[in-house]
């Protein structure tokens, strides 16, 4: 892989703004049709909202006030420790707010969100994958946050690539939680068992290393099927077949998922799988049992991304985890030297939150300490993940040799792209999901996965 400068002792996180900002993380993404209100009533919002924000400033800081926080994570203090350090610091500053934090595993969570939508009980802040978003705004869940992320200078917070990151109709409804970069981490001590100077970078390269991984008894990829989410790096595959090139046809029907270089993208899954390369039980365990194997040093290489750098510098070989951005192939027309570096999931407000003023304030001020001077530095320092606010610090390279990689990986010369899931309808994602990992486990053939993603789509047209 090209990179651009050297590593150097300390990294300034501040590089990571001028390419987010080039990507344009937001405002590329396929906006869903249809409003949710109206102009007289955006403006009424409006309106309304500054007079009652302005009151609730003052009656926030005499009552108490319980902030309910849903997360997409089971065990938050091991998963996300950047969170409970935040929580804990703005508690300590605002002592009349408290943040009850709960978390479930993303897609019993994603289920919960959903049912509580429908009884109009949803949670006051909470997580939501881009698509899933939209839909909410859309059907009147979520509260429009364009004027409070100025008015809270969250906005000014934020890194540039990273402002407007969940619209509808050109108004913001949610706040992005991380900075989505995903790719293949490697194990250096392995590939140098096997006889692997550096890390692969085209298709033929990698085909070359699961070779000599497989020769050294070594199992060359973890996957697990049984969470169908977890195929980050296989996006960017997909991405480098011409999905954004096809999506507008794909979306009219002028261009169907059974086209060739969709069924080349299958194509090659399935030639990973005939050569050995992911886990034999593949179907039988999950992100988290992979995540375990690779960690274990039980396998070369696993997928996944920035949001696992926190356990990554925490295990015993921190120091032997490598990143790349995964293969290239020379049989496709499209651009090959791009690489995710986008808004993932966001966080959001509930439009029933924002009925009450106070806590509305309440929350927006948890939003505003968070993606402030002193949460960024939490993010960054204290818990070794990549904020998505500006921070004016330094990365210690020795200490969060992880950390470092995925800051230099940023800043290479390979073009970003946002993740081609938060572009697909909640159904048609699942279902490409359930396509790449049927392939992977022998369930279909690639002709057979393209279509099954195409009737979903077909539907939707």
């Amino acid at each position: 892989m090209k990179r651009t400068g050297l590593m150097k002792k300390a990294i300034s996180l501040l590089s990571i703004t001028a390419l987010l900002f080039a990507s344009g993380c937001g405002a590329k993404q396929t906006e869903p049709e249809g409003g949710v209100q109206d102009s007289t009533n955006a403006a009424a919002q409006e309106e309304q909202g500054g007079a009652s924000l302005e009151n609730a400033e003052q009656e926030a800081g005499t009552q108490d006030i319980t902030i309910h926080f849903s997360e997409h994570v089971a065990n938050i203090e091991a998963q996300e420790p950047h969170m409970m350090k935040i929580i804990q610091a703005f508690e300590e500053t605002y002592p009349n707010i408290h943040v009850e934090i709960t978390g479930k595993e993303v897609s019993e969570h994603n289920t919960q969100m959903t049912l509580l939508a429908g009884e109009n009980n949803l949670p006051d802040i909470f997580w939501l994958e881009q698509a899933p978003a939209k839909e909410f705004a859309q059907n009147g869940y979520l509260y429009d946050l364009t004027g409070a992320l100025n008015d809270y200078g969250i906005n000014d917070s934020l890194l540039p690539g990273l402002v407007n990151s969940c619209t509808v109709d050109g108004k913001d409804y949610g706040i992005p939680s991380e900075v989505m970069m995903v790719g293949f981490f490697y194990n250096k001590e392995l590939f140098e068992q096997a006889g692997i100077e550096t890390a692969p970078v085209t298709y033929e390269e990698f085909t070359d290393a699961v070779n000599k991984l497989k020769s050294s008894g070594i199992v060359p990829l973890t996957v697990g099927a049984q969470d169908n989410y977890s195929i980050w790096a296989f996006e960017t595959m997909l991405a480098r077949y011409g999905f954004f090139e096809k999506l507008e046809d794909l979306n009219s029907g002028n261009t169907e998922w059974t086209n060739d270089d969709f069924i080349h993208y299958f194509e090659k899954v399935e030639e990973m799988r005939d050569n050995g390369t992911f886990t034999e039980d593949i179907a039988n365990i999950g992100y988290f049992e992979a995540k375990e194997r690779f960690l274990g040093g039980n396998a070369a290489m696993f997928n996944t991304g920035a949001w696992d750098i926190g356990d990554f510098e925490n295990s015993a070989m921190a120091q032997n985890i490598g990143f790349f951005w995964g293969p290239t192939f020379s049989d496709s027309e499209y651009p090959q030297q791009i690489g995710i570096k986008a808004s993932g999931g966001v966080y959001v407000v509930s439009a029933k939150a924002a009925e009450d003023p106070a806590l509305l304030d309440a929350v927006m001020k948890f939003w505003q300490f968070y993606y402030g001077e002193e949460g960024t530095r939490i993010i960054a320092e204290d818990t070794s993940a990549l904020p998505c606010s500006k921070y004016n610090g330094t990365i210690d390279t020795q200490a969060h040799p992880v950390l470092a990689a995925m800051i230099t990986a940023l800043n290479d010369d390979w073009d970003a792209v946002t993740e081609p899931f938060n572009s697909m309808s909640t159904t048609v994602a699942y279902g490409y999901f359930d396509a790449t990992f049927g392939v992977m486990t022998g369930v279909y053939t690639p002709e057979e996965a393209a279509q099954y993603v195409e009737d979903l789509h077909m539907v939707e047209r």
